[in-house]
């Protein structure tokens, strides 16, 4: 309205000036009428003057109104920055994963608990280091706390199963990532990265066993073995020397069995570098073997007793520290137990009772091979 208003007057004052300028010409001819128009004119110019004062007066009042308005604007940014400030608080939050193979279902399960709420996902990779073209990728959303799927990977050929599990920001929806942000910003974790990513991962040996039979000396078939470690089950119908050994393309052996007579038990091998391996077996009867490169989805816990009859593979779940080992054996004839194939931890022969010590480095599931004719028994302390 006072732009309108200051307009009005501007063209007013135009008008009125132009007819004082006439009125001054008009004036010098000395005619009465002439004057009188000359006074009307001193009177327009009056009004020319008001009017410019109208508009000096009017026309700063919108700009002061604006200046005021752009005054109290930053009040307001201030305010939504604290409401959003306030919003931004960092979550403490709890992540914890497992990731397992089950050979005997060919499936990898995986599980977990989080104080993440519910929507949130967890994503996975499984790929096979051995074929690249393998891998299997997939989303589980947490609900009360808790995630969990089991992934078939029947499809897979035998290798080694690589499986990733983790938080991503980029994963998730609008919602969650304003809640614990685009790069995580607002979420407090101890294994959290640089991109606000949680990841767990695990690696697998999938392989199926090898079965092999025969009778008498025989040479296998070469099979393929992938680096790590082998347990061959083996068992023989005879009543002479049973002999068993493990060979690679190169010359390269190793004696698993030596008995005589017949024969049922379990040996482990630690395998170098994936290749191809055959056995060589010495008997005068039928035998079987049984070639296997995985951990048994159930294992031993080191709170519990292992105790067996002949030789065997123990799987143990073993936590990191220096451990006090207890053995004891009732057989007659040689009792060797090694750890993970490597650490030779008894080499006796007949009736054995003792006890060690041992470092285990990390938490991790341990290989307990014995060698023995009798019963035996580990205590762990």
């Amino acid at each position: 309205m006072a732009i309108l208003f200051g307009l009005f007057a501007f063209f007013a004052a135009f008008a009125s000036f132009g007819l004082l300028v006439v009125a001054f010409i008009l004036f010098f001819t000395k005619r009465e009428y002439f004057k009188r128009t000359m006074i009307a004119s001193v009177g327009s110019f009056g009004a020319m003057v008001l009017s410019f004062v109208m508009m000096g007066v009017l026309l700063p009042n919108d700009s002061s109104e604006d200046v005021a308005r752009a005054d109290e604007e930053p009040a307001e940014e201030e305010e939504v920055d604290e409401v959003e400030e306030s919003e931004s608080e960092v979550h403490s939050v709890e992540l914890d994963a497992s990731i397992n193979f089950d050979s005997t279902e060919d499936e990898i399960h995986i599980s977990g608990d989080t104080s993440f709420e519910d929507g949130v996902t967890v994503t996975y990779t499984i790929s096979n280091l051995d074929h690249m073209d393998e891998f299997i990728e997939g989303d589980i959303e947490v609900q009360d706390g808790e995630f969990a799927a089991k992934v078939d990977i029947s499809s897979f050929q035998d290798g080694e199963v690589h499986a990733v599990l983790g938080y991503y920001p980029f994963a998730q929806t609008e919602d969650i990532t304003e809640k614990y942000g685009f790069e995580g910003e607002y979420i407090g974790h101890d294994h959290i990265d640089d991109f606000g990513e949680i990841r767990f991962e695990e690696t697998f040996v999938r392989s199926h066993p090898v079965e092999l039979s025969g009778s008498g000396d025989t040479a296998t078939d070469s099979f393929s073995l992938n680096a790590g470690f082998a347990v061959i089950n083996a068992t023989h119908q005879g009543s002479s020397n049973f002999a068993l050994y493990l060979k690679d393309e190169y010359g390269g052996q190793d004696l698993l069995v030596n008995e005589i007579g017949n024969y049922d038990g379990e040996t482990f091998a630690v395998i170098p570098q994936t290749d191809d391996f055959y056995l060589e077996v010495k008997a005068d009867g039928s035998w079987e073997a049984s070639v296997s490169q995985t951990i048994p989805e159930e294992v031993t816990n080191e709170d519990d007793s292992i105790e067996g009859t002949g030789d065997s593979v123990v799987f143990v779940d073993m936590s990191s520290g220096n451990k006090r080992l207890s053995f004891t054996h009732s057989g007659d004839s040689n009792f060797v137990v090694r750890l993970n194939g490597q650490n030779l931890l008894v080499n006796e022969i007949g009736h054995y009772e003792g006890t060690q010590t041992f470092m285990f480095n990390d938490d991790d599931v341990y290989a307990f091979e014995v060698l023995a004719d009798g019963n035996w028994r580990i205590d762990i302390d």
